[in-house]
Parts: structure tokens; C-alpha cells; sequence
């Protein structure tokens, strides 16, 4: 927590941005081995789809508090 105070808003923004593309590899991983024939059109577009899903609902959740 200490570590985050001293952090300057653009080192946040890239730590952001490494722990987003993180996340993307590890969800592209997991659509490679539940279906390992994908073409990477394929992984692209279920990547985008599982993204929109979670942007709804994380918009879903913030609309109820």
C-alpha cells in the first residue's frame, strides 16, 4: 500500500495497462485450450465478446449501488 502512495499516476496508468494485457494473455490461454482448433480470428472475437460481458457487467453491478 505504501508502494502505491509513492507511485506517480503514469507509473499507475502503465502497472494498469501490464496487469490489463495480463489478464487478455490469460484469457486468450484459457479459449486456446478449451477449444485448441481456434483460429486466432476466433480467439480474437471471443476475447471481445467475454470483454463486453464483463463490461456490462461491471456497469450492471455500479447502475445498483
Amino acid at each position: 500500500m505504501a508502494q502505491a502512495a509513492s507511485t506517480s499516476p503514469e507509473q499507475r496508468v502503465l502497472v494498469g495497462l501490464e496487469h490489463s494485457e495480463l489478464a487478455f494473455r490469460v484469457v486468450e490461454d484459457g479459449i486456446r485450450e478449451r477449444d485448441p482448433h481456434a483460429d486466432e480470428a476466433t480467439v480474437k472475437r471471443l476475447l471481445f465478446e467475454r470483454i463486453e460481458l464483463m463490461r456490462r457487467m461491471q456497469n450492471k453491478a455500479m447502475s445498483e449501488q
